[in-house]
């Protein structure tokens, strides 16, 4: 008896509750705002970077070395046997000008000579002396001999002379006119004449 009362009682409540269930009106569910869009985020996608903009970097120009030129080979002055060699004209020292001269070298000529536009003679102490101009020098010289050149009487003088190494008194004829010329007495046995060069041997100290 129990059992089917209380099955009855089931029955009466599973009813009630399908009545209520008819009864309640489904109440419709507001429509929520709509989310605005939202971009997927890319994972991927990295914010651009403006590139870096490195300045220009010219390379080093190392400025342009010049090769430094070779040194001139410095003239022979000598021959191999010790001999100088002398050019066409070269400067020699005259004491008797007390400075340096400019003179013809001259292989023909056998005596050296000095142009002079005058010669005055006299004696000293019973030998022949001359007073003559040699540069703006007035020198008197004993005379050491004279010569004839075309029926003319020149004297000989010793005049102090220096060339390169060559220190020597050396003798010269007075002559009219100008210019020295070195001869062959001068030469002889200590230098060589090359006549193509010129002022071979430097001025003597």
């Amino acid at each position: 008896m129990k059992k089917v009362a209380v099955g009855l009682f089931a029955i009466l409540l599973a009813g009630c509750a399908q009545q209520q269930a008819i009864q309640e009106p489904v109440k419709p569910i507001p429509e929520t705002e709509k989310p605005a869009d939202v971009k997927p985020t890319d994972p991927d996608l990295k914010p651009e970077i403006a590139p870096e903009i490195k300045p220009e970097v010219k390379p080093d120009v190392k400025p342009e070395v010049k090769p430094k030129p070779k040194p001139k080979p410095k003239p022979v002055t000598t021959t191999k046997d010790g001999k100088l060699i002398l050019g066409a004209q070269e400067f020699v020292w005259l004491g008797a000008a007390k400075a340096h001269v400019k003179v013809t070298v001259d292989s023909k000529a056998k005596m050296s000579t000095i142009g002079v536009s005058d010669i005055q003679e006299f004696e000293r102490d019973g030998k022949d002396w001359v007073k003559i101009k040699a540069g703006k020098e007035e020198v008197e010289l004993p005379v050491e001999r004279w010569v004839k050149s075309n029926k003319e009487r020149l004297p000989v003088v010793k005049v102090r002379t220096r060339l390169a190494d060559l220190n020597e008194q050396t003798e010269f004829i007075l002559v009219k006119g100008k210019g020295v010329v070195l001869g062959e007495n001068f030469t002889r046995d200590v230098a060589v004449i090359d006549a193509k060069r010129k002022f071979v041997q430097p001025k003597s100290k």
